[in-house]
């Protein structure tokens, strides 16, 4: 292969020598930060020092093979930025939720504290609150360290210097102290940046001076004359662009200790520099093929990709691009770029970063061809994105539409500005764990989390069991909100990030840090997790309960209680009643009740910063990792059973056509799913071709669903690739928010994906 010495380049690097060099780089920094007089020190004033430290301390690591300078070498290899991701040693202080911290996390393990000191008891409840009913990974008060959607733009055009000076200059009109705190740490944050680059251009020409190979020499050429300039003054080539979002991207999440999430409409962002440089005679489009190929590989090559998935996201890494959609007029976007980097994906196989393709009903068909020949072919490493659907959200959120037009989708499905915010989510909303304490009597348990939530034993009709389950999902979301907003207090206290600031429209001129409110917007989403469990739940209480009153409430709760031992035949019953998925009048109608009622209950909440609450429907890892620990439902479902990823039907229902799938969530209104969705489809390879699956494709921009994840395949070749894993070693697909080799699933993992719906 073309890039085989490139693959074995980082591969050496980041699967043998990365953590290491990760763990010895944390030792000798924390000692400096740790024996400072960092206690005299605000928290802009720590982030300062760190920033420092860091860049006088990292080592640039610079690969022979490739014309980019990137790695800084200060976090373990699958690390995103965020400060508490890794398998290294690193600090020991950590975050409550890892035992791993690199030094960009230094100023919030020193001031973390401050959450505690809040309020002490409440911080036990919301531990507690966290261990029971919420999604674990979230933290106790947000997702603060994931998730950042860095805006490139600005940059662009000014460079790092422009940045530097807009801050510079608005210090002039500061009034406060925190204001000039907060712009100081911009201007200086910028300044070490520079220096990281300085650095990476003066690495480059030392190894210059003994390298032999021609192509070596070029790289190294390179890099030492693009790296005195790039990022401080503004790209100027194709390639100085491309280099600059890989910095960019790396180094900020080294000092800032945050994952910066995605490198944006990279179709788009990068257009005019290809344009110039294709024009002018300065690159030809294979040469910038095989930079895209180069770049996309220095993240792809991070992971051993054949390795068994073990844990729960053993294969994620929280990094996309987009590509497609329309602009900010509406016309769609489909350009060289867009093909060239699909074409780089396709042919050299790549997983990470994660590619956010984005449709309408009027994308042009060579585009949808060459999104979904991949996947038809067994590579599923696409997800799709429907602007008919988003868009319209975003607008009924607040949006102006040559905004809304402009989205992004980080994360794995998480729709967020293109600009202006980062994604705020308080935390996935489990409806599943909601539903699990309002038929269960779990009293030491609900002891613990001080809600109270209600059970549905004595309703004498069905709009008493409905009533009962809104009011407990209220509760629930308003207890979070709450104390949310109070972490969000204080976040400026413990953590701010400056350079990310810096970057989001409103901040510098607000002379706020964004964790201060600072952006433009300031809203959270909240994603539903569950909401098929509910549905078919209470449907089935519907159905047997009060209308063929097949059995009394006490007959079917103790039922659901005992696990449905013994009781098999009402089980059964469950699973045939109407639910979500099959398209039925009843279903659908009673969805979009329940849809609407969560609308209304977002809206009379307030986010972390003072914005809305907006609402989506997602589902990670939880469809294995919290179906262990939730208690059988009355759907039919029994104790640790899977649940339902985000608007996916359960797959108890056995329902036959995707398109009654598509049918029941076109029955939700599109415009109250401002915080995304996602659904999973299997269509039968061996019954799909471009044709079928492009009038799919248009047929889902019709409907309802923001986000679709497509595999193409059959159980039978699924059952075959387990038994003779060597014939399939490029058989990808869709898990949960990212792709793997389906051989390198472990044998759970694989059973998961085995017992989805495979629809005709």
């Amino acid at each position: 292969m073309k890039y085989n010495s490139l693959r074995e380049e980082l591969k050496q690097y980041y699967w043998y020598e990365a953590d290491k060099k990760a763990d010895d780089f944390a030792d000798e920094c924390f000692k400096i930060l740790d024996n400072s007089d960092w206690e005299k020190m605000n928290p802009y004033q720590m982030k300062i020092f760190q920033y420092k430290t860091i860049t006088d301390m990292f080592e640039p690591v610079i690969f022979d093979n490739s014309p980019f300078y990137f790695e800084t070498g200060t976090m373990c290899a699958t690390c995103d930025g965020a400060f508490f991701w890794g398998k290294t040693k690193l600090a020991k202080d950590a975050p409550e939720n890892s035992d791993h911290i690199h030094p960009g996390g230094w100023t919030y393990v020193k001031n973390k504290h401050r959450f505690v000191d809040q309020n002490p008891e409440l911080w036990e409840k919301r531990c507690a609150q966290i261990a029971e009913i919420f999604y674990l990974i979230c933290g106790p008060y947000n997702d603060v360290a994931q998730h950042f959607n860095l805006n490139y733009r600005p940059v662009f055009e000014t460079g790092l210097k422009g940045v530097y000076e807009r801050a510079v200059k608005q210090s002039e009109n500061a009034e406060t102290d925190e204001e000039r705190d907060f712009l100081s740490a911009v201007a200086e944050g910028m300044l070490q940046l520079k220096k990281m680059s300085e650095k990476f251009g003066k690495a480059a020409e030392k190894r210059l001076e003994n390298a032999t190979e021609e192509n070596v020499r070029n790289n190294l050429r390179l890099i030492a004359e693009t790296a005195k300039r790039i990022p401080w003054e503004k790209p100027d080539s194709f390639y100085s662009a491309l280099n600059f979002l890989a910095f960019f991207r790396k180094t900020v999440g080294s000092l800032e200790g945050i994952g910066p999430n995605t490198f944006g409409r990279i179709d788009v962002d990068l257009y005019p520099f290809y344009k110039h440089d294709i024009e002018n005679g300065i690159i030809t489009e294979a040469e910038a093929y095989d930079l895209i190929c180069k770049f996309l590989l220095g993240f792809d090559c991070i992971y051993d990709h054949d390795k068994k998935m073990v844990g729960y996201a053993d294969h994620e890494f929280e990094n996309t691009y987009v590509l497609g959609g329309c602009d900010k007029n509406g016309n769609p976007v489909f350009n060289e770029l867009t093909k060239l980097f699909l074409l780089a994906a396709e042919n050299e196989k790549i997983i990470f970063p994660k590619i956010i393709c984005r449709f309408s009903k009027n994308s042009p068909k060579e585009y949808l061809d060459l999104i979904d020949g991949p996947v038809i072919n067994g590579t599923s490493v696409i997800l799709y994105e429907n602007d008919d659907a988003i868009i319209p959200a975003l607008i009924k959120a607040g949006r102006p539409i040559g905004e809304a037009r402009d989205y992004l989708v980080s994360g794995c499905w998480d729709v967020t500005d293109n600009g202006y915010g980062k994604y705020d989510g308080g935390s996935y909303m489990n409806l599943s764990k909601v539903l699990e304490f309002s038929v269960h009597d779990l009293k030491e348990r609900r002891e613990k989390t001080g809600l109270d939530f209600k059970l549905f034993d004595g309703a004498e009709n069905f709009e008493k069991v409905y009533n009962t389950m809104c009011e407990n999902i209220f509760a629930l979301l308003k207890e979070r909100m709450r104390i949310t907003r109070l972490g969000g207090q204080i976040w400026n206290k413990v953590s701010p990030i400056p350079i990310f600031s810096s970057t989001m429209g409103d901040c510098i001129k607000n002379k706020k840090d964004y964790t201060a409110g600072g952006g433009k917007y300031r809203d959270d989403s909240l994603k539903f997790f569950g909401f098929p469990i509910v549905i078919d739940s209470l449907m089935a209480i519907k159905q047997l309960v009060f209308e063929s009153k097949k059995y009394t409430l006490d007959e079917f709760l103790n039922a659901v209680r005992n696990n449905w031992k013994d009781n098999e035949n009402m089980r059964i019953d469950a699973i045939h009643c109407n639910g979500w998925g099959d398209g039925s009048t009843a279903s659908c109608e009673f969805a979009s009740r329940l849809q609407n009622d969560l609308f209304d209950m977002c809206g009379r909440l307030t986010g972390t910063y003072g914005g809305k609450v907006l609402m989506g429907h997602f589902g990670y890892t939880e469809v294995r990792f919290w179906g262990e620990k939730t208690l059988a439902t009355p759907d039919g479902r029994h104790n640790g059973d899977y649940l339902a990823q985000g608007l996916t039907p359960s797959r108890l229902k056995k329902i036959p056509f995707a398109t009654d799938v598509i049918n029941s969530i076109s029955a939700l209104d599109k415009t109250t799913m401002a915080g995304g969705c996602v659904v999973n489809i299997i269509l039968p390879s061996d019954r799909i071709n471009m044709d079928i699956c492009e009038g799919f494709i248009r047929t889902v921009a019709d409907s309802s669903v923001g986000s679709l994840q497509l595999n193409c395949t059959t159980k039978e070749q699924l059952l075959d690739a387990q038994k003779h894993p060597e014939k399939y070693p490029n058989l990808i697909v869709r898990v949960c928010g990212f792709s793997a080799r389906f051989t390198a699933l472990s044998p759970e993992w694989q059973q998961e994906v085995l017992t989805r719906n495979y629809y005709k």
